[in-house]
Formats: structure tokens, C-alpha cells, sequence
């Protein structure tokens, strides 16, 4: 599976240093915004939209297959969020999963398999950066956190050129150089196993 990037959806590689960008991973009257796909072996993924009075116009987005196979990567790709260099923040709430309560921000994707993704794991307290190349992780940073269910969380990445700096509820974690992927790709949501987690808010703004 290969992504299509339309030009007039890089909307981050030509706005001011004060634009920022809502990304939608759902739409007001509840649907699912982006496409779905997945990394790795099992079901299909199943993303839907799930009330929450904390998420936008009150959905959130969740996969909620319930497959527990461990190396299963279900994705959700904006393509109205094209960029090599950015500044997001996701919001997200670990509901439950007896493998991983995982939630991921996934950046320059290239493919279902070609792609940097951050996860934080509320069952081992961990964030993590990877990247994915021919559907296998590596891994570039780590830290332990914690990470409460049932609680909202903010994730942010900073990419800039070769540089990643992760950051959890505004506490720095870690900064990391990698050339690997120096291409400009969609943004998304990257799920683990039978996580189910909500994912509220994603904003992207220009690196400043």
C-alpha cells in the first residue's frame, strides 16, 4: 500500500511561521477522517469514531478490532497533513488492551511500512520513537513515564530535518538525530495489538 499525496494537501510546506493546522481524524457528524491501513499481521483494522464530550464536536477516534496479535500496527493517515518539518500535539485517553494500551503519532509516512512513529504505552510506562522501515521497527529513543489510563495525555513532536525532540504533558523526554527518512510525508495515528485508545485533537504547526 502506497499513499497518494496530493500537493494541494501539504498545506504545513507553505504556511506562515503562525499557522496552525486541525488536523481532522474525525468529522462533526461523526465519521472517521482519514485512511485506514496497517503495519504488520492480523485483522483488519477497524478505526471508528467514539462519543467523548472531551474530543472534537464530541467524538474521538478509537480502533477497536480487539486483536491481540502483538506485531499488528492498525494506522489512520491524514492526508490533509503533509510535512518533513513540524510541530505537533496529539491528545489521547488509554480506554484498555491486555497486550498494549499504545497510543502513536506516525510522521513522514511513505507507505503502510515506511514511516517514523512516536507510541507511549500505558501498560509499561514508555515512550518510544521508531522507525518503521519494510514493516520493521527500530528503535531510536525511549523513556518511562508514567502514563495513567483513563486520563487525557498530550504528545508532541518536534521534526526538524534530522533532529526529533518527544515530549509527554509538556515534559521534555528526549531529542534524537536520524537521516533515514529526510522525505516529506502524511501524519496519523498508530496503534498496537488490541489497544483502545481515544485520540482527541491533533495539532500541526510550522517549526518556528
Amino acid at each position: 500500500m502506497r499513499f497518494l499525496f496530493a500537493m494541494a494537501a501539504a498545506l504545513l510546506l507553505a504556511s506562515p511561521a503562525s499557522a496552525q493546522l486541525v488536523v481532522p481524524l474525525t468529522t462533526p457528524d461523526g465519521r472517521v477522517a482519514c485512511t485506514q491501513g496497517l503495519t504488520g499481521v492480523g485483522r483488519p483494522p477497524t478505526w471508528q469514531s467514539v462519543a467523548d464530550p472531551n474530543g472534537p464536536d464530541g467524538w474521538t477516534l478509537a480502533e477497536m478490532a480487539g486483536d491481540p496479535t502483538d506485531l499488528r500496527f492498525p494506522l489512520c493517515i491524514s492526508e490533509q497533513a503533509v510535512a518533513r518539518d513540524f510541530d505537533a500535539t496529539l491528545r489521547f485517553k488509554p480506554i484498555s488492551g491486555t497486550r498494549a494500551q499504545v497510543a502513536g503519532l506516525l510522521f513522514r509516512a511513505q507507505s503502510a511500512s515506511d514511516y517514523y512513529v512516536v507510541r507511549a504505552n500505558a501498560l509499561d510506562n514508555s515512550v518510544r520513537l521508531y522507525r518503521v522501515e519494510k514493516a520493521k521497527r527500530s528503535q531510536l529513543a525511549a523513556k518511562e513515564v508514567p502514563i495513567e489510563a483513563g486520563q487525557w495525555h498530550s504528545l508532541r513532536v518536534i521534526a526538524a530535518n534530522d533532529r526529533f525532540e518527544v515530549a509527554l504533558d509538556g515534559k521534555p523526554l528526549f531529542d534524537v538525530t536520524d537521516r533515514s527518512l529526510p522525505q516529506a510525508g502524511p501524519m496519523g495515528v498508530w496503534s498496537q495489538a488490541d489497544s483502545v485508545t481515544h485520540y482527541g485533537s491533533l495539532l500541526v504547526s510550522p517549526v518556528r
